[in-house]
């Protein structure tokens, strides 16, 4: 075998290693995106969704969407069908809503909240009662005021309670105060009569 031909020779071989470095490479870059696809897959069922959510990072910004995910949680925790882990998991997310003020009252803490969910879920469902959608007020009627030197709200909602014979609207007015790091909390709510959520237009 002449020069020449030993050349051509080497650089043949030498572009099959590197074409099948790059061929192997390929295929790693490839199972390792697939990989990464898999594990980042989004949730489907809706506790998986209520979980999934950030509230570190990605709290809601007004007073109305935080109302609005704490209906959102509470009918998760009430229809669905969960196992004890999965509502615990989830009345964790929904602490999160709350204003430290209110989770430091005693019998606010989160043996006491589960205990009484657990015990009201299994009311509500002896007695065939689902919660539907819930109506809250819109962030634009809202009226800022200063409590204790921090901005709050109070947002009114509509809440329609299915039973096995007959189906109940309830009105709650919610108050949110924005915290020290900007996140509007739960400070409290109480029942209020439909002639109260009417003057904000929630029927």
């Amino acid at each position: 075998m002449d020069k020449m031909t030993k050349k051509i020779v080497g650089a043949f071989v030498a572009i099959l290693v590197i074409a099948a470095l790059v061929l192997a490479g390929y295929f790693m870059l490839n199972k390792q995106a697939e990989k990464k696809a898999e594990e980042t897959v989004l949730p489907t069922t809706e506790v998986g969704k209520i979980l999934a959510k950030d509230l570190e990072s990605k709290y809601p910004e007004t007073p109305t969407e935080v109302v609005k995910l704490y209906w959102r949680i509470n009918r998760c925790m009430y229809n669905e069908d969960t196992s004890d882990e999965d509502m615990e998991a989830v009345l964790k997310q929904l602490r999160k809503l709350y204003d430290d003020e209110l989770l430091q009252d005693k019998k606010n803490t989160y043996e006491n909240m589960l205990k009484k969910l657990k015990d009201d879920k299994k009311k509500r469902v002896d007695a065939g009662q689902t919660f539907l959608p819930s109506v809250v007020q819109k962030n634009n009627t809202l009226q800022i005021v200063k409590m204790d030197g921090k901005d709050s709200a109070a947002v009114m909602t509509a809440t329609m309670i299915k039973g096995k014979k007959e189906t109940t609207k309830v009105y709650e007015r919610f108050v949110c105060r924005k915290g020290d790091e900007g996140k509007w909390k739960i400070l409290g709510w109480q029942q209020v009569p439909g002639s109260e959520a009417e003057k904000v237009d929630i029927e």
